[in-house]
């Protein structure tokens, strides 16, 4: 049988290998020729121009410009040929010699050392664009060689310069060309003759590893057929009823040979492949809905708890999300429309959270993890998951319940820690959400404060504008055929026209896809001189190129997704555009609901949420309740009147912003003139609070005409009500208002 083996397969194989290695050898032998030839270009060049920059370093521009064959045996001409002949005799080259420039284009040659057939004086040079180069005051050598009386030439030229700093003249060293084809096919012999010796003994190697795995292929024969049989029994088959189909089918029996070997490895790879798809699918896949199961929820939970105890984990959230009224559902209409119910639930789930890993680890429970842009998008995503739930309850579509806890690095110490705090959260917005269910189906109000639902959701359907930058035509033809069927498109070729239609239009444009590598203006640059502006920070991007490793940074510079080149189906283009526009409106309606448009701050409604919130999480941290107050001179607002007082809000609102981080705190804006912050304790406010008065009075406008007051009080958890916390802050602060020289003032704290 094994001789059998050898005579039919041996020979197949054997070639196929000497065929496969005598292809690399090629192959590789070309490469290393044509990565030598550059690289000995690269020496040539290199070394041409030294001796060129050199030697022109060493003439003067003066003499040279004006020197003829007429001034030999003056002190200017032999000083120029002693120069030249130095090199000509001392520095392996051909030729060295001086050339002139005559103007359009023409050139002569000018002084010539060489003893034997030098160049005429103000015969013509044939022309190079490395000649033309350094006629233009830019060294250059020749990337090819070019051809005349002399022979065949690679050369480098050197520009002399005037006392002027014109040129005056240029230095040309020759190196023969011939001297080049001679190593280059010196080298290309050397790498013939290595590659043949290495395919000799590559095959050779070849012919001794397959006689002697020729002689192991009979008894792996033997045990995989008895392998498969096993398999076979265990999957439920009888080995014997499948080994008489195939001797009915086949009645001759074929030896041992490769391609059996084969089939019976295919064979039971597909059964294996079977059996632990099904086993990984029951464990690791909800069967329902297709996400993953709660298996794979423990073991990504005992992951990161891995992580969290090495400190190597990255900023994360998890989203515990329960699906209202399955119960109901399952009692009134049956466990088949409470599956689809499910279904719907996860598919909104998944469309939300689309960049997160989603599991379903009880029957109307699921869990996200959030990391990357999801994680930076979590309140957005967050609000549009309560947006739909609100909206759908009226029309009996899916509602889901959903909370999210942050991963506090220096506080929680498992993954569980984070998921009940989600989970609380869940059950809040679970009564939220019933609440909101019982106005919903009565009056139609909304759940922010009695206000009218459709103060959430879009007013307006209008027909949206797209900026397509891109450098490349026909690229953005592609995108424009692609969308302008669903917005109206403007055009831009660079950077500049970028920002310049963005300037022109930024009260339209609802998103920009921006190519990365672009002339006069990168996107990089866009972008972040997007980031700087006021009027377009809000702007989604999506960044357009084929560097598949720009995504991370483009990301972090400021772009809201990634689209590759070449562009994925239309379908996954067009719904990632609409995705982004969706978020970014939703973002700034939560902007618009929390903060304060002119400085940015939160509103006092939020920021009490928030303090709130401060106040659950870090129940162990001293926080100090701060209050600034803002008082300007009689005559400041007929002086300068709203504009003023506006640009000295968007000031002090700033400093704040930065006060607030520094301290690991939030801020606030209460009316006009007040200023809240609710910030971990300092030991020295009085530092702090003066680099904010330095800030605003650094406008000579604001110096003399505003006075800022902080008032402190410390460990404001002492009182349990929050606005009265700032209340005794404010009462602080007005204490040194009759204080003249006095910004800050202590409450001390009494209680009740």
């Amino acid at each position: 049988m094994k001789e059998r083996i050898r005579s039919k397969q041996a020979p197949k194989y054997l070639m196929l290998m000497i065929s496969f290695l005598l292809f690399v050898m090629i192959t590789l032998g070309y490469l290393l020729v044509r990565q030598a030839e550059k690289s000995m270009i690269t020496l040539l060049q290199t070394r041409m121009l030294d001796i060129s920059n050199t030697a022109a370093a060493m003439i003067d521009g003066d003499v040279m410009e004006t020197v003829t064959p007429e001034d030999k045996g003056t002190e200017e001409y032999e000083s120029i040929m002693r120069t030249l002949t130095y090199f000509q005799d001392n520095i392996d080259l051909k030729y060295i010699y001086c050339i002139r420039d005559e103007g359009n284009g023409k050139f002569t040659f000018g002084l010539d050392p060489t003893v034997e057939d030098p160049g005429e004086f103000g015969s013509p040079i044939v022309y190079t664009e490395a000649l033309g180069k350094a006629s233009k005051g830019i060294a250059s050598a020749d990337n090819t060689y070019y051809e005349d009386s002399w022979g065949k030439f690679y050369s480098a030229y050197s520009p002399v310069f005037n006392s002027k700093g014109n040129v005056a003249g240029i230095i040309a060293v020759d190196f023969s060309a011939e001297w080049y084809d001679e190593q280059l096919a010196t080298l290309t012999r050397t790498t013939l003759i290595v590659a043949f010796l290495s395919l000799l003994i590559g095959a050779a190697i070849v012919v001794t590893i397959v006689t002697r795995n020729e002689q192991k292929i009979g008894s792996i024969h033997s045990q995989l057929n008895e392998l498969s049989n096993t398999l076979m029994q265990e999957m439920g088959n009888d080995p014997e009823d499948t080994e008489a189909g195939q001797k009915e089918e086949d009645p001759k029996e074929e030896p041992a040979s490769i391609e059996s070997l084969g089939a019976h490895i295919q064979s039971m790879q597909t059964e294996l492949k079977t059996q632990i798809a099904q086993v990984h699918g029951h464990a690791y896949q909800d069967g329902l809905t297709g996400v993953k199961s709660k298996q794979s929820y423990l073991e990504m939970e005992k992951a990161l708890n891995e992580k969290m105890a090495k400190r190597a984990l990255p900023d994360f959230g998890i989203v515990v999300c329960d699906v209202n009224d399955l119960k109901r559902i399952n009692d009134t209409l049956g466990h088949q429309a409470g599956d689809e119910y499910i279904r719907k639930a996860c598919r909104m789930i998944c469309d939300i959270f689309g960049h997160s890993p989603v599991y379903r680890i009880g029957g109307d429970e699921f869990v996200v993890i959030l990391t990357g842009r999801d994680y930076e998008n979590r309140k957005m995503l967050m609000y549009e998951l309560h947006r739909r739930s609100a909206a759908h309850i009226a029309d009996g579509d899916a509602v889901v319940s959903g909370g999210l806890g942050d991963y506090v690095p220096k506080q929680d110490q498992s993954v569980h820690e984070v998921f009940e705090r989600a989970d609380s959260a869940m059950y809040e917005e679970k009564t939220l959400l019933k609440t909101l269910g019982e106005v919903s189906r009565g009056e139609g109000q909304d759940l922010f404060d009695g206000e009218d639902i459709s103060y959430t959701l879009p007013m307006i359907n209008i027909r949206k504008h797209i900026l397509i930058a891109d450098d490349v035509a026909s690229n953005r033809e592609i995108l424009g055929d692609l969308l302008r069927d669903d917005y109206d498109i403007y055009y831009a070729a660079d950077g500049r026209e970028t920002m310049e239609v963005l300037r022109d239009h930024k009260d339209e444009i609802a998103l920009v896809l921006l190519d990365l590598y672009m002339p006069r203006m990168t996107g990089r640059e866009v972008i972040a001189e997007m980031q700087v502006d006021k009027d377009l920070v809000s702007i989604p991007v999506i960044v357009l190129t084929i560097d598949q490793d720009a995504e991370l940074d483009s990301l972090k510079t400021g772009a809201m997704d990634f689209i590759p080149k070449p562009y994925p189906d239309a379908e996954i283009v067009k719904t990632r555009i609409a995705k982004c526009i969706e978020l970014s409106e939703t973002r700034d309606l939560i902007r618009h609901t929390e903060k304060d448009p002119l400085t940015g701050l939160f509103n006092i409604n939020y920021f009490i949420r928030y303090v709130n919130r401060f106040d659950q999480q870090f129940k162990d941290i001293v926080y100090d309740a701060v209050v600034c107050q803002v008082s300007r001179s009689d005559d400041t607002d007929e002086d300068y009147g709203k504009s003023f007082g506006d640009l000295l809000a968007r000031r002090i609102g700033m400093s704040m912003k930065m006060l607030a981080r520094k301290t690991g705190g939030i801020g606030c804006r209460q009316g006009d003139s007040t200023f809240l912050l609710y910030c971990q304790h300092q030991d020295d406010y009085r530092q702090l609070f003066q680099k904010v008065i330095d800030e605003v009075n650094a406008d000579p406008e604001t110096r003399d005409n505003v006075r800022l007051r902080f008032g402190v009080f410390v460990n404001a958890k002492q009182e349990e009500n929050i606005e009265e916390r700032f209340a005794c802050a404010k009462a602080a602060a007005e204490s040194i208002a009759n204080e003249g020289n006095s910004f800050c003032g202590y409450y001390e704290y009494i209680g009740s």
